[in-house]
C-alpha cells in the first residue's frame, strides 16, 4: 500500500507586498495542513511591445523574484516543502493550471498593477470566478500566518 500524496497549496507570487502576505499566509496554512507549498510566478511581454529590448529577460527576472520570496518564506517556515514554478503567460490562467490538483489556491487581493482604492485585483477576481478548488484571497496587511493570532484578514471562496 502506498502512502497518500501530500496535499498541495498553490500561491501566486509577483513580488508585491500583497503577494508576499499571501505567500506567508499560504505557508502557515501548509504547515498546519502538512501540505506542500507550490509557489507560482508568471510573466509575459506586454501587448504593446513589438521588439524585445536588449538585455531584458523577463523570465529570469521573474525567477529571481520568486526565489527571493521563497527564500524568505523557507527561513520562516523551514518545515514546509516549497516547489517553485515560473510560467509564461497571463497570471490567472497560469495559477489555475498549476492549481488543477491543489487542495487550495491562495492569492493576494491586489498585485503590482493595482491602484489605490482597488478592493480586488484582476488576477484575484479571475481565480475566484474560475477556480476549481477553494480560493483564499489575502488582503494586506497580514501580520501573522494562520494559527498565529490576530491580524489575519483573508477572504475565502470555493466549494
Amino acid at each position: 500500500m502506498t502512502a497518500p500524496a501530500r496535499s498541495v497549496v498553490v500561491v501566486g507570487v509577483d513580488g508585491s507586498t500583497g503577494s508576499r502576505d499571501a505567500v506567508r499566509w499560504a505557508a502557515g496554512y501548509a504547515r498546519m495542513a502538512g501540505a506542500e507549498l507550490r509557489a507560482v510566478a508568471s510573466w509575459r511581454w506586454p501587448n504593446y511591445i513589438t521588439r524585445i529590448p536588449p538585455g531584458v529577460d523577463l523570465a529570469a527576472d521573474t525567477r529571481r523574484t520568486l526565489q527571493e520570496v521563497t527564500a524568505e518564506i523557507s527561513a520562516e517556515f523551514p518545515e514546509v516543502p516549497i516547489a517553485e514554478h515560473v510560467i509564461e503567460g497571463p497570471a490567472g490562467p497560469a495559477l489555475l493550471s498549476q492549481a488543477a490538483d491543489a487542495s487550495l489556491l491562495v492569492v493576494g487581493a491586489r498585485g503590482r498593477a493595482a491602484f489605490p482604492g482597488m478592493l480586488l485585483g484582476s488576477v484575484a477576481e479571475y481565480c475566484v470566478r474560475n477556480g476549481r478548488c477553494p480560493v483564499v484571497v489575502v488582503r494586506t496587511p497580514v501580520s501573522q500566518a494562520p494559527g498565529e493570532g490576530k491580524g489575519q484578514n483573508p477572504v475565502r471562496s470555493g466549494q
